[in-house]
């Protein structure tokens, strides 16, 4: 057990902080920043009134951890079913539900002052109370793979989940019917990963596991599963990456125009590594960046990267696109359906589409030639929009679109690599409550991260090329295996750690 701290000077002592508290003096410019450096670099493991327990019996490992909104209840989902509750004032364990789902417990999330929902890999989401444990308040079923993260849209009383069957469920808390409540599947997608909103709600932010973010500003959750319907990100993403254009995804191209007032598409793809499937993902207490980790294709790198996702000026995107010279669809209109079905090959970008399963399920029926007509038989084209025909139509008014393909913007701010440890396993970072910290699983420990030196608000120093993360702290082997949750408190300088081997660290300044 082992703490490394950076050199950080600090002006401030003990006794000049009460001081000038108590002789009510104005405080400096830079005050709150040296408070800050006073606190953060003191942060340590401490022992309790009660010893420190170690839950190691049967709840594994400590997948997330979640404070209740007023920092007095922390909950803890274990890998094995069960859900622990523990006093955040004195550390005790109050509650434990053993058997809270029937498959390991992904993710808490408060929906208020007593109540939070959980989720899991049986695939349901349970609603509780916190003054009635027995049994959940309400089992949500809908998904049909491993549900991995919780959302609430607090003004709207709405629930946001997201599973690997690549669904994402906007829940109305407000409409219980008998047996569930009235969902929606707002979004669908392959690859999804996580999801978030902002504090707000302004934004919902999306992971992939394609090595990209989807940032959908000027959220309309009312409307969203229309607005998108048929649109495939990875195709879209796999079209960028090419170069090659086709008219059932350039139709499209409406939807990242910066003078949409909702549901507007963004693509973030500038990473420090050549990120493959980005596992976590987290947004900054004022909605400013995306926190992320990714790791490679193969998985022997781990990054953590800081993404701005605030709003740009409209000027920035006004040349955020390529025109590609050759024509998505032929002039000759002429050429018959048939002899065109005949003698057409689907170029790279529709082959990448496709799955090994349908490439095998290809080859089983037809022999080793697979026909050229097979990009007719994939769901994008069965949208209803088919033929050369029809997409003229669809570009009717607007023919710059047709071979349009819209480029990323660089978002990318800060960035730090990681300890590739615990393969397989998500680590969950997190953001300090002020958002000037960020503390990141760090093999049997964790870092303590800045934006800069001083400990600075993001808004104060906002570099102008991406920037590495500055370590505070590293706290080395205070966990006897892999840590691979962490959390503050929203409330106190108080702050927590899980591992896989279900232990729980709590941390405080040591002043």
């Amino acid at each position: 057990m082992a703490k490394r701290n950076s050199y950080i000077p600090c002006t401030l002592s003990n006794y000049r902080i009460l001081e000038d508290r108590m002789l009510n003096i104005k405080k400096n410019i830079g005050h709150s920043d040296e408070i800050a450096k006073k606190i953060y670099t003191s942060m340590d493991a401490y022992q309790a009134d009660i010893p420190m327990h170690t839950y190691t019996a049967d709840q594994g490992g400590i997948f997330n951890l979640e404070f209740s909104l007023d920092g007095r209840l922390l909950v803890a989902a274990c890998e094995e079913k069960s859900v622990l509750i523990f006093d955040a004032s004195n550390q005790r364990q109050i509650k434990k539900i053993s058997d809270a789902h029937s498959s390991c417990v992904n993710c808490i999330r408060f929906l208020g002052s007593n109540m939070f929902a959980t989720c899991s890999d049986d695939n349901t989401v349970k609603v509780w109370d916190t003054r009635r444990l027995k049994v959940a308040k309400r089992t949500l079923q809908g998904h049909s793979n491993w549900v991995k993260n919780i959302e609430y849209l607090e003004r709207d009383q709405i629930m946001i989940t997201s599973a690997f069957d690549g669904s994402i469920y906007a829940w109305d808390l407000k409409s219980p019917t008998e047996n569930n409540l009235l969902h929606n599947n707002v979004f669908k997608m392959n690859g999804l990963m996580r999801t978030k909103l902002t504090p707000d709600g302004s934004k919902m932010v999306i992971c992939t596991t394609s090595g990209y973010i989807i940032i959908i500003h000027d959220l309309n959750l009312e409307t969203l599963s229309n607005d998108v319907k048929s649109f495939r990100p990875n195709l879209y993403r796999l079209m960028q990456l090419s170069g090659q254009t086709f008219p059932s995804v350039t139709i499209f191209n409406h939807l990242f125009n910066q003078n949409r007032k909702q549901n507007r598409l963004e693509f973030i793809d500038d990473f420090p590594n050549e990120a493959e499937v980005i596992s976590s993902l987290q947004i900054h207490p004022m909605g400013w960046c995306a926190l992320s980790r990714n790791i490679n294709a193969e998985e022997n790198e781990e990054w953590t990267a800081v993404h701005d996702i605030q709003t740009r000026d409209p000027n920035d995107y006004r040349d955020a696109y390529r025109i590609v010279d050759e024509p998505a669809i032929p002039d000759d209109e002429d050429e018959s359906a048939d002899e065109e079905s005949v003698n057409r090959r689907p170029t790279d970008i529709w082959m990448g589409f496709i799955t090994n399963e349908h490439l095998s399920a290809y080859r089983a029926q037809r022999g080793p030639n697979i026909p050229d007509s097979i990009h007719t038989t994939m769901g994008i084209i069965n949208s209803g929009i088919i033929g050369h025909n029809a997409f003229r139509r669809q570009f009717r008014g607007r023919n710059e679109d047709e071979n349009r393909i819209m480029i990323n913007l660089p978002r990318l701010t800060h960035f730090a690599k990681e300890k590739s440890v615990g393969k397989g396993y998500i680590k969950e970072l997190c953001f300090s409550s002020d958002g000037r910290i960020i503390c990141s699983p760090f093999d049997k420990g964790i870092r303590l991260l800045g934006f800069n030196q001083h400990m600075q608000e993001l808004c104060y120093c906002v570099p102008t090329q991406p920037k590495e993360l500055y370590t505070i702290a590293e706290m080395n082997n205070y966990h006897p295996d892999v840590v691979v949750s962490c959390k503050f408190n929203p409330k106190h300088y108080q702050m927590v750690s899980g591992c896989l081997g279900g232990t729980i660290v709590w941390y405080k300044p040591i002043l």
